[in-house]
This record gives structure tokens, sequence and C-alpha cells, in this order.
């Protein structure tokens, strides 16, 4: 029995080192190029200037943020034990700070981008007038505020206290009832039921609205509205594993455990915190793989940029070629 458990914890460390470098590297390449297609500073033409492109663009920098930070932490702290958290006072505060902040921005914002879909596919004039840029650029910025505000006593709550009989530290809350708080309402509703609620709701709304005009469906079938489904669904996917995990533990926080169980529990959780983190790496490599738009597009604007790059190179070439030899040839001679 002793092997078994012990066989069950390596594969939990197995599993957070190699599966959870993978995500970090696939998710850091991948919201980078996301936030260069998205982004209009890199002029790069694959998608219309609307709002669902601002939508995705917020999306994949708050997930390059969370992946780049939290979940290289996790790395760091459960696969190579190097205690980040419990030793580091900023690192105690900023990592849950940073953490509920991006969460948060990432998943509202995935289901602002899933309502813009119902607003643009809508049959009246006045609620689709609500899909336009200047109002996603603001319940963007609104929503961040808020965001920020209301994860504020992260910063004092949490702090390092020293272990019992111990001369190392542990990054905790010593509070109920913030305990509570974040457990039920934060983690529960705020981080899951409300985004998968709405996620819900607005796909029901959109689908409905698709199908009760031809001509919304052909606007609902551009290439921007496909990827907002698939980063909806993904989003889905990560908040059900999350609820899921959120509901066992609570069920079995006050079980006796024994070594087994324990080991058991230390398998799962690993799975389900890194499955969780699917919404935060998979949209670039989900918008590759499904759609075949996306990729002609992406291609077609890489090759051309790198047959503008060497035409102009080569025009500079010769260029400079023309002018050595008028240089070293002097004035014409006359006939």
């Amino acid at each position: 029995m002793s092997s078994y458990i012990e066989l069950l914890n390596e594969i939990s460390l197995e599993i957070n080192i190699f599966l959870g470098l993978t995500f970090f590297i696939l998710g850091f390449i991948g919201n980078i190029f996301n936030i260069i297609l998205f982004s209009s500073l890199f002029n790069i033409k694959i998608f219309p200037p609307i709002p669902g492109r601002v939508y995705l663009l917020i999306v994949s920098i708050a997930n390059f943020i969370f992946v780049g930070y939290l979940l290289l932490t996790r790395i760091l702290i459960s696969a190579f034990s190097i205690p980040l958290t419990n030793t580091y006072d900023v690192i105690c505060k900023s990592r849950f700070y940073i953490g509920q902040v991006t969460m948060y921005t990432s998943l509202y914002t995935t289901c602002f981008a899933t309502i813009d879909q119902y607003f643009s596919t809508n049959r009246s004039v006045r609620i689709r007038q609500l899909s336009k840029m200047s109002f996603a650029k603001s319940i963007v910025s609104i929503s961040i505020f808020i965001w920020i505000l209301i994860n504020t006593p992260i910063l004092k709550l949490y702090q390092l206290y020293p272990r019992a009989n111990s001369a190392s530290t542990v990054c905790t809350v010593y509070s109920s009832s913030w305990s509570f708080y974040y457990t039920y309402f934060q983690s529960l509703i705020f981080l899951c039921i409300i985004p998968m609620s709405l996620f819900i709701l607005f796909s029901i709304l959109t689908y409905r609205n698709i199908h009760s005009s031809q001509r919304i469906n052909r606007i609902i079938s551009n290439q921007m509205n496909q990827l907002v489904v698939l980063q909806s669904t993904t989003m889905f996917i990560s908040l059900f594993v999350a609820t899921i995990q959120i509901i066992y533990q609570n069920v079995t926080a006050n079980l006796v455990k024994d070594q087994l169980r324990s080991a058991q529990d230390n398998l799962f959780n690993t799975l389900a915190n890194l499955f969780t983190y699917v919404h935060y790496i998979g949209g670039f490599y989900i918008y590759f793989l499904s759609s075949k738009s996306f990729r002609k597009k992406l291609f077609d604007q890489i090759f051309k940029r790198n047959q503008s790059i060497q035409s102009n190179g080569t025009r500079s070439m010769w260029s400079h070629k023309i002018g050595q030899f008028q240089k070293t040839s002097g004035p014409p001679m006359n006939g």
C-alpha cells in the first residue's frame, strides 16, 4: 500500500513538472501571438476593428500575465518545492492579488465578448448599436477598475506568519469571515457560477438570434465571432473544472483522510488545478487548429510581410549598387 501511495504522489509531482511546464510554454507563446494579432499597434490586418477584437486583446493580455506569473510561480512552488509565497512577502501578497484581478478580467471580458455577439445579431437596431468600439472600451475599463478595487483587501489580509514550532513562515489569512467570503462568494459564485451562467444564457440568446434571420446568420458567420465562441468554450471548460474542484474540496473539508485518500486527492487537485488553465493558455492554438480562415489569413499575412521585407531589401541593395556605380564611373561621355 505504501508503494502505491508513493506512486500516486510521484505521479502528481511529475504532472506538476512536465504538464505544468508544457502549459507554461504554450500559454506564454500563444498569448504573445494573440496580443500581436489582435493589437492595432503592429498593423497586422487579419481582424477588422470591431468590439470582438478589443475583448479578445484584453483577454490575451490578462491571460499572458496570469500564465507568466501565476502558472510559473505555481510550477516553482509545487513542482520544485521552492517556497516563494511562504518566504517573500511581496510574492505572498502579489500572487493572490494579481491572480484574482487577471482571472476576473479574463473571464468577464470573455463574457462581454459573448454578450457582444448577442448585441451584434439582434434584430433590434437599438440593441445592435451597443456593439461598438466605444462601448467595449468603456465596459472593459470600468470592469478592470472594479476588479482592482474589490480585490484590494488581499494586499492587507495575506501576510507571512511564523509556523508553529518552526523557524519558517507561511503565507495565509487568519480570518474566518474572509475565508468564507473567498470560498463561497468570490471563488464559487463570482469566478465560476456567474461567468458560466452569462456564457450559457447569451449563447442561447445568440443562437436564437442567428436562426431568426438569414441576414444576421451571414453576419454571425464571420471569423471574429467564431473565435469568440471558441474562447468562450475554453472558458466554460476551465470554469466547470474549477467549480467541481471547489465543491469537492468543501464537501470533503471536514473528513478525516488517511494517507491513501490524501494521495488520491493530491492527484485530483493537481490535475484539476492545471486543467483550469485551459482557458488561459489554449486560445491561439484552438483558433489555429479549428479555423481554416484564421490559418489562411495568418499565413498570408506572414508570407506577405516576408515578401515585402525581401522586396524592400532587394530594392535597397540594387539602389546601393547603382549609387556606387554612378560615383565611380563619373559623368556620362558625350557621343
